[in-house]
């Protein structure tokens, strides 16, 4: 199964990308695939990390995830990135969507992604164990969202298509 859910084009500096959302049972090409996400859910709420990447004027929440090391798993570094924003120990249940990206243009130097096409994967995860959490040099903490609250997270308002369709999916 693989649905395509939404295309956008998106401009950053001198690069442009075409980014397809998809609802997917199946990664394209692991090979491929530079990132990884995952939804977490506990008790009608949604795990959200807030990201330290520069200080913010205004707290803003994020999915949690990141790049697959080198020799990683895709569903390694899932489990891997979510514990290291959110101190949550998690088990992967199932992908359940993904983002091509695809670059339109030549390739710059130092890209580290595949080219032209790349892929961002999305996954269900299972809460195995919170563990004490006050942040870290990434994040300055988790949160768990209620789905009502979406609007807090810059993350579900910038992907609220691929939030809800996840949501009904799941039929939460």
């Amino acid at each position: 199964m693989n649905t395509l859910l939404h295309t956008k084009n998106i401009s950053q500096g001198k690069e442009n990308y075409k980014v397809e959302t998809y609802l997917a049972d199946t990664i394209p090409s692991v090979s491929d695939c530079s990132s990884v996400y995952a939804f977490v859910f506990k008790n009608g709420e949604f795990l959200q990390t807030e990201l330290r990447k520069g200080e913010r004027p205004k707290r803003m929440f994020d999915i949690p995830g990141g790049h697959i090391d080198k020799d990683e798993s895709p569903e390694d570094a899932v489990v891997r990135e979510t514990f290291e924003e959110t101190g949550v120990i998690v088990s992967v249940n199932k992908i359940v969507a993904y983002k091509k990206v695809t670059l339109m243009g030549l390739k710059p130097d130092n890209y580290r992604y595949s080219y032209p096409i790349s892929y961002m994967t999305f996954y269900i995860c299972e809460v195995i164990e919170e563990t004490p959490f006050e942040g870290n040099e990434e994040t300055h903490g988790r949160l768990w969202l209620k789905f009502e609250d979406f609007e807090k997270s810059e993350w579900c308002i910038n992907n609220k298509i691929l939030f809800e369709e996840v949501i009904k999916s799941l039929n939460l």
